[in-house]
């Protein structure tokens, strides 16, 4: 079991969190915080999509290391442009700008922006927003033997508490019980990070925030990524047009791919996950068995488009902190790289919101904090996935830590990194 995280907030435990019911909301919105954006509203899907993307360029990022082990030049490269973009905690407080120990767990928090300042991708999506905001986060969970590696996607809808939280400009804003955890954002990154520790009960310090812009160039140095397809696709909304079957995609046809929601599956957000599971599953294939990092010109670029969108807090922005964190990724191989998403089930007061399961939730979390590998139930037979590797039963063990792993329910979505899944399927 992995050492107790230190607590840096007054918080209850993730058990009692999971029990405690939301309030539901008032019938009429209310009006938004001093200092906090309204939601937004007019071009609200568009820019969801957009959120999408920009959380998926990170996820991209952050697995083109963990295949690709200690890249020293793209390490360098990228450490230069991070240190220009490095956020420190409001305050002044040293959380988070201490040089991580990678030694034992590694928890990292993917967080998306769609903020507009600085970039070069022009119109693409629509000029008018404002500020920013975040629609999809991702978790990753490394364990401490470094030998297995979670990845949760949390729907953006999820209603979460939120601990009390303090902005950029020194507003404090008081704890609420249930919010929509993407609006923790609007007050800012770190406001993010403390409501995920919060929930999880794990110790996260450290995360990446990312805008799309680069996303294409991404896709393009490596040579784009082959991706299936269950049915025909004509998507006007994310501009995705292809028909059943493989294909290699890149550039703004792999942005298409990503983006895209009502072209593929059922048409929700959830749908829309599983999508990108698929799409970051065989982004891994492509970049281990290419070896991608092994190109000069590649490597390059790929630091290039990454220092472009990325933000870190400080302690990201060292060259030994991310060496360090591609350290404790390399090992992870494809069939021990976990990607799932946050159980969750209809919110009562609001159906176009969710919550977590809270025993689902439970026993995910539970196994995160207590070090133990985390399985999926084998996929049904008929799921048109190849390559499945064995999940192990209740009680087994990830052959190099040694740790009882836990087996999740049947009805918990993912797939793990080597398996080739196929849209919409």
């Amino acid at each position: 079991m992995a050492p107790a995280a230190k607590a840096r907030f007054p918080r209850t435990t993730v058990t009692m969190m999971m029990k405690r019911p939301i309030p539901p909301l008032p019938s009429e919105p209310a009006p938004p915080s001093e200092g906090v954006p309204a939601p937004a509203t007019g071009r609200r899907s568009r820019r969801r999509r957009r959120r999408i993307v920009v959380t998926l360029l990170a996820v991209v990022l952050v697995l083109v290391l963990a295949v690709g082990g200690t890249a020293v030049a793209l390490i360098l490269r990228l450490s230069d442009s991070l240190a220009t973009n490095a956020v420190s905690r409001p305050g002044g407080e040293q959380d988070g700008q201490s040089i991580p120990d990678w030694d034992g767990p590694v928890n990292l928090l993917i967080m998306g922006s769609d903020g507009r300042d600085g970039l070069t991708s022009g119109t693409y999506g629509g000029d008018d927003v404002e500020g920013d905001r975040s629609d999809t986060l991702m978790l990753l969970h490394v364990n401490a033997a470094h030998t297995d590696a979670t990845l949760v996607s949390i729907p953006r809808d999820t209603m979460l508490p939120r601990p009390a939280c303090r902005s950029s400009n020194g507003t404090t804003y008081e704890a609420t019980d249930a919010t929509q955890v993407n609006s923790a954002f609007d007050i800012g990154p770190y406001c993010t990070l403390d409501t995920i520790r919060a929930y999880t009960g794990l110790d996260i310090d450290n995360f990446v925030v990312v805008n799309f812009d680069g996303f294409i160039d991404i896709t393009n140095a490596i040579g784009g990524v082959d991706v299936c397809l269950a049915e025909d696709v004509d998507d006007p909304d994310s501009g995705l047009r292809l028909s059943a079957g493989k294909h290699t995609i890149q550039g703004e046809e792999a942005l298409a791919f990503v983006r895209t929601r009502y072209g593929i599956g059922d048409g929700s957000d959830l749908g829309r996950i599983r999508t990108q599971q698929t799409y970051l599953s065989a982004l891994a294939r492509k970049v281990k068995s290419a070896q991608t990092l092994t190109n000069p010109v590649a490597l390059f670029s790929l630091a290039d488009a990454a220092g472009r969108t990325l933000k870190v807090n400080k302690a990201l922005s060292r060259p030994e902190a991310l060496v360090g964190l591609a350290g404790t990724l390399a090992r992870v191989s494809l069939d021990r790289m976990v990607l799932l998403q946050l159980p969750v089930q209809d919110y009562v007061p609001d159906p176009n919101r969710v919550e977590p399961i809270p025993d689902q939730a439970k026993q995910l979390f539970d196994a995160l904090r207590e070090d133990r590998p985390v399985s999926l139930s084998p996929a049904p037979a008929d799921s048109g996935s190849e390559a499945v590797s064995p999940s192990p039963d209740e009680g087994a063990a990830s052959p190099a830590s040694g740790a009882p792993g836990v087996t999740l329910p049947p009805d918990v979505k993912g797939q793990t990194a080597d398996r080739n899944t196929c849209a919409g399927g």
